[in-house]
């Protein structure tokens, strides 16, 4: 747990952490902010040890010649996403507080991390969708191959029922979790909401591949003028609604919001905790301050039951009273930790 006054450098440590996943950390900064004012030097390394099992694997990750790169024990990795198989990051922020009033988009990013967590290969074909669409894209405005064009459709529509089978697999964790363990935070109906889900849903996996392949094909002179792709597993709406009310999480209160978020995180902590990937690291930043007193004991309750390493930020030390025992303290102050001892 890391307290100290607003601007100690506080956020810093859990971003630095936040790091070691594929994305670009807690506040989605630009490759240009981690540099350092006072030298300018651009280049720079970040090293993590993880344990598992009594075998540690050091870690690293930075910026070198102007490029993200990760190691594991010193050797080079072929992409970040190789660091996630040791350490899978989840966090809440202040900036997740707009999460389900923000962008569609936003909220699609954020579920699809959640999800890629769950499934290793979940992330690659995300991207492979994104890039045969391009290429569909490009053809369409350049060469007009018919067979190109009948192939690329082909592996879309392939990779997009991937995509929305492993989104409903997910959900169906999220439920059984949310059935079978005892929570205090309010728990969101999550549901996901495109057309592809929609064809999936109801057509064997073969129907559902010629379905979206001759959706594409009907398409293309209107996507070629858009420059767009009509139907997309990235167009896809991730949905979350009050349990009781079933009013979307968008016209819920704040504090409801704030719920759905810390019950969902906790959730997804379990199904990750079962896929036995990277082990889980939470962290919350400045999270405490804004949860009464019953409710902080809730979560450092659920939190002792998970056994998750968490890192926590406050702007003061009685937030954590219930944990003093139980926590290694430090005071940031000029971006400096000091260790408290009770």
């Amino acid at each position: 747990m890391f307290f100290g006054k607003n601007g100690a450098g506080k956020t810093n440590i859990l971003e630095a952490i936040s790091l070691f996943s594929s994305d670009w950390g807690l506040r989605k900064a630009n490759i240009s902010d981690f540099t350092n004012f006072n030298t300018k030097i651009d280049d720079w390394t970040l090293e993590l040890a993880s344990e598992r099992d009594g075998y540690k694997t050091f870690l690293e990750t930075g910026l070198a010649n102007g490029r993200r790169f990760g190691k594991i024990d010193g050797a080079f990795t072929s992409s970040l996403s190789a660091l996630e198989e040791f350490v899978w990051l989840l966090w809440i922020a202040p900036s997740m507080d707009t999460i389900f009033i923000g962008s569609r988009a936003d909220r699609r990013n954020f579920f699809d991390h959640l999800v890629s967590g769950y499934d290793r290969k979940y992330k690659a074909r995300l991207k492979k969708i994104q890039s045969l669409q391009k290429e569909r894209l490009s053809v369409l405005f350049y060469r007009r191959d018919e067979t190109w064009l009948n192939i690329l459709e082909n592996r879309i529509a392939e990779e997009s029922i991937m995509i929305a089978k492993t989104r409903f697999e997910f959900i169906e964790q999220l439920i059984k979790i949310f059935e079978n363990c005892y929570s205090n935070f309010l728990r969101p109906n999550v549901s996901i909401n495109g057309k592809v889900e929609k064809i999936v849903e109801v057509n064997s996996d073969e129907d559902a591949v010629l379905e979206i392949a001759n959706i594409l094909k009907s398409s293309r002179n209107e996507d070629c003028e858009k420059q767009i792709t009509n139907i997309s597993v990235h167009k896809s709406s991730w949905l979350a609604h009050h349990p009781k009310s079933q009013l979307e999480a968008e016209n819920c209160s704040t504090g409801e919001q704030k719920a759905f978020l810390i019950s969902l995180i906790l959730a997804v902590v379990r199904i990750y905790q079962k896929s036995k990937r990277g082990i889980p690291i939470l962290l919350l930043d400045d999270l405490m301050m804004h949860l009464d007193r019953n409710r902080r004991k809730s979560l450092i309750d659920e939190l002792i039951e998970l056994n998750v390493q968490t890192f926590f930020t406050g702007t003061e030390q009685y937030l954590f009273e219930e944990i003093k025992d139980i926590s290694q303290i430090f005071q940031v102050e000029n971006s400096i930790c000091s260790e408290i001892y009770s």
